[in-house]
Formats: structure tokens, C-alpha cells, sequence
């Protein structure tokens, strides 16, 4: 259980450190090697805050790596106000030092006049390196987006 609880916890910084624009945090808590794909959120902009399908690629929304993981959520994140919230984590420990979870999610994304209001799940893997947890994999689905004026 203690192993189970220190991924939580691992969850709650990464959700705390992303809302909070600390990018060197956010790079702390993967592996060299992790494989992290945000490659279906782009889709979820075109038509909302002067994005348009030809600004999106979703391969560059899939990277390896803390540093690019970083990047990636700075590139996305860094000018609006985040609210990001976990639910519901099914935890299932492999070895000692392995683990995959699953966490239902909610977050609120504000772009000047419009918000976004995603609904979905975060696909994880866990390592513990070190001694420490820290993510392998991590991918975002959307079940929902919807767009409001502020």
C-alpha cells in the first residue's frame, strides 16, 4: 500500500506543478525514457483561440523524455490558468518496482475570454528509479471538451 500511496502522491505533484508553470518540476517527476502522448488534444482547439487545423501536428504532442514532456505542457499551458484534477485512480503494482494506473480527469483551461472543460483519463506507467516513483508513460484520451465564454 505504501508503494500505491507514493504514486498518488506522484500524481498530485504532477497535476500541482503543472498548474503552478514550474517546468523544471515537471521534467523531476519522468524517467529519461518516458514515452508521454498528448497526441489527440490538439483536435480538441481548431476553431477555439485562434487555432486552426493547419497549426496542429500530433505528432509533436508525443515525446520522450522529461525535458520534452516539459516543453510540450510549457508549450500548451504556459500563457492561460489551469485547474487540473484526478479522480479515481485504479493502481495495479507488477513488481516492486513497477506499476500502470489509470486516473479519471477533469480540467478547466482558460484562454482569455474562452474556457475549455476537458473530461477524461490519464493511461500511466510507473518506475520507481532511485527509489523513487516516477512516470514511464503517461497518455491523455479525452471522452469530452466543451468550450464557454468565461
Amino acid at each position: 500500500m505504501r508503494a500505491i500511496e507514493e504514486i498518488r502522491q506522484l500524481k498530485s505533484r504532477y497535476f500541482q506543478v503543472v498548474d503552478e508553470k514550474d517546468w523544471a518540476g515537471i521534467e523531476a517527476l519522468f524517467t529519461t525514457d518516458a514515452r508521454v502522448d498528448f497526441g489527440g488534444e490538439g483536435q480538441h482547439h481548431i476553431g477555439h483561440h485562434g487555432v486552426t487545423a493547419a497549426d496542429i501536428n500530433p505528432d509533436d504532442w508525443i515525446v520522450s523524455g522529461g525535458e520534452a514532456t516539459a516543453r510540450v505542457i510549457a508549450g500548451a499551458v504556459s500563457e492561460v490558468i489551469s485547474v487540473h484534477q484526478g479522480h479515481d485512480p485504479q493502481i495495479e503494482l507488477i513488481s516492486p518496482n513497477r506499476a500502470v494506473g489509470r486516473w479519471s480527469m477533469y480540467d478547466r483551461l482558460e484562454y482569455g475570454d474562452e474556457v475549455m472543460h476537458g473530461y477524461g483519463h490519464y493511461h500511466e506507467k510507473y518506475e520507481r528509479v532511485d527509489g523513487e516513483w516516477k512516470f514511464s508513460a503517461l497518455t491523455l484520451t479525452r471522452l469530452r471538451v466543451v468550450w464557454s465564454d468565461k
